[in-house]
């Protein structure tokens, strides 16, 4: 009887202190100002170790012979895979870059005019192989870019990128952290330029056969540079190797634009002369 009573007073003892304790229901913790992240789109990343090519195409929707130049960008394109960054800038003579009833859709941009008037493009097509030999022979004829750009991968790389991209699908804002560190030293001044570009863009295009071809792709089309034509200058007197040049950049993308098929382009660049030290591409979303 006595364990009996010794019992029940337990009970009732542990009755008395639940009855007087605040239950806390889940979550225990509640962020007071959460934030959104379900738009937040994280894209690729993109560790380099090889050499790459930057090949500028400038190229226009009325000029018969560009499809001969784009033909070689996917040639070499399919051979090297990364190591070719191909950019066509829709820049040069209006007589081949302008609208009309047959060729409707704009595909110049200030910054890609800015970039054809300091070289110089003068007819179409005509392109740029890392930028090389400027001021005197830069421009290329679209017979030569694949030797330039075999002799420039048998080098080694003077820099490296490491990119990381990510998008904000709510406000269509395109984020790209960079970073490059130099594996050769340099002794001039160092810029890098940020590029945007766009592939499959189906829109009239003149052949040359003299027919229209009025469901052409249009690939990695020149949309838009978010530091300037040139981007910025990241040193005044180069630097050794193992240095590293990192930042990020944020762009809204017009509405017009296709996200998923839109590509980041990175340079790395020497003042100077506009010598491409090194490129490298990333999708702004996978």
């Amino acid at each position: 009887m006595k364990y009996l009573d010794q019992s029940f007073f337990l009970i009732l003892l542990l009755s008395l202190c639940i009855s007087n304790c605040d239950l806390i229901d889940e979550p225990f913790k509640t962020n007071p100002n959460p934030i959104d992240t379900s738009s937040i789109i994280r894209g690729d990343t993109l560790i380099q170790t090889q050499r790459a090519v930057l090949i500028e195409d400038f190229t226009g929707h009325r000029c018969k012979n560009c499809p001969k130049a784009s033909k070689v960008i996917s040639a070499l394109d399919s051979l090297y895979g990364q190591k070719v960054v191909p950019m066509a800038l829709h820049a040069g003579p209006s007589n081949f870059t302008g609208v009309n009833s047959d060729y409707p859709t704009d595909f110049t941009s200030q910054a890609g005019d800015d970039i054809a008037t300091l070289f110089g493009i003068f007819a179409l097509p005509l392109g740029l192989v890392q930028r090389l030999d400027y001021p005197d022979s830069h421009q290329k004829t679209y017979t030569a870019w694949s030797s330039l750009t075999n002799l420039e991968l048998i080098q080694l790389p003077e820099a490296l990128f490491t990119l990381t991209s990510s998008f904000d699908s709510s406000n269509r804002v395109a984020v790209l952290d960079y970073s490059v560190h130099l594996t050769s030293t340099q002794s001039g001044a160092l810029g890098i330029a940020a590029y945007l570009k766009e592939t499959g863009i189906i829109s009239p295009q003149l052949m040359p056969n003299n027919t229209r071809n009025d469901s052409y792709i249009h690939n990695n089309v020149f949309r838009d540079a978010p530091l300037g034509p040139f981007g910025t200058e990241v040193s005044a007197n180069g630097g050794v190797s193992g240095e590293k040049f990192s930042g990020t950049i944020a762009t809204a993308l017009d509405p017009l634009w296709n996200p998923e098929g839109c590509e980041w382009v990175m340079i790395l660049y020497d003042r100077s002369n506009y010598r491409v030290l090194q490129p490298a591409a990333i999708l702004v979303r996978p």
